[in-house]
Formats: C-alpha cells, sequence, structure tokens
C-alpha cells in the first residue's frame, strides 16, 4: 500500500483490518469477543432434606478439596437439563428430581480454548440441578462430601468456585444460614 493509499484510509479506531480469511481480534467488538470466548458450567447437585438443602461436593483422587462437577456447554440437540442430569447420575448416581436452573451471572476464569487450545479468559456458570438418592461414585471419583450451604462455602478452596456455589444456590433462593446462632 503506497503512503497516498493509506492515508485514505478512514482514521476510526472500528477500522476492520482482514488478512487474507483472518479477521483481527481488533475488528471484532467486544460483545463478539465476549461470545466466541469459552464457556463451562459446573453442576451442584442439591438434595432436598427435612433440614434444608443439603449439597454434594465431588471429591477426586489427586486434590484434596471437595468441589463440583464441570460440565461443557451442550451442543446440538443436547439439553441443559438433559446434560446436567446425565452428569449426576453418571458421577454420583443421583437421579435428577428437577430441572436444571444456570445462574444469570457469569464468573470470569482463564481456561483453555477449545477452538485454538491457549489460555484465554472464558467464562464459567453454575447449575444447580436438584436431586434425590444416596450418592455413590464412580470409578473417577475418590468420594464425595453432603453439606449445608454454609459448610459447602467453607469447604471450596477458592474464591472462585465460592462465588459460583453462592450463584447456584441463588437460583433457588436458598441463603447462607444465619451464623448469630437465632
Amino acid at each position: 500500500m503506497t503512503n497516498e493509499a493509506a492515508s485514505d484510509l478512514p482514521d476510526e479506531e472500528d477500522h476492520v483490518e482482514a488478512t487474507g480469511a483472518v479477521l483481527h481480534l481488533a475488528a471484532l467488538s467486544e460483545r463478539e469477543v465476549e461470545a466466541s470466548a469459552p464457556e463451562r458450567a459446573v453442576v451442584v447437585p442439591v438434595l432436598e432434606t427435612a433440614d434444608g438443602p443439603r449439597f454434594v461436593l465431588a471429591m477426586w483422587p489427586d486434590w484434596p478439596h471437595p468441589t463440583m462437577l464441570s460440565l461443557a456447554p451442550p451442543v446440538g440437540d443436547d439439553t441443559l437439563e438433559a446434560a446436567a442430569a446425565d452428569l449426576v447420575r453418571a458421577r454420583l448416581h443421583l437421579d435428577a428430581t428437577g430441572p436444571a436452573r444456570m445462574s444469570e451471572s457469569r464468573i470470569p476464569v482463564r481456561m483453555s480454548s477449545p477452538r485454538v487450545g491457549a489460555q484465554t479468559t472464558g467464562w464459567l456458570r453454575s447449575v444447580l440441578q436438584p436431586v434425590s438418592g444416596e450418592p455413590e461414585v464412580d470409578l473417577l471419583l475418590a468420594g464425595f462430601e453432603v453439606y449445608s450451604l454454609d459448610e459447602a462455602l467453607a469447604a471450596l478452596s477458592t474464591e472462585v468456585e465460592r462465588m459460583a456455589l453462592q450463584a447456584a444456590a441463588d437460583t433457588a433462593g436458598f441463603r447462607p444460614e444465619d451464623s448469630s446462632g437465632g
């Protein structure tokens, strides 16, 4: 491109620059970049008991802390309800008793991009899945723990996990117990 031709280009920040078939990230709007970011969900199985809701957290053999189950977003004809129900049935042998509820809020986290494999910022959403039955782990899990919301929030090892659990609990109106004892 000559200097003359370059001077004819608009001097705006939204100028789209394309090289061959590659559209540079600078040419995308913030909404388009956000929409293309990878997304994962964490599933929070919850048992309704006489003592209130109890949250089932998984234990992995190579991680000393209880955690939630991870789920890729459903694709094709799969639904969130079917994917969450299949996950809790496969991993914990629990039956889904109601619709899966996805949190409205998303948490930005570092994760691998499924398209390119590199680390990037993606989104984490939480899904509350009402369940029934006696938890029993599959061969990949080391165990499970069943907690009240307060206990589960205290047991999780990262602030991101606590935020995700609270977001899931919020979908059903579950709040931490009053710690004042009254």
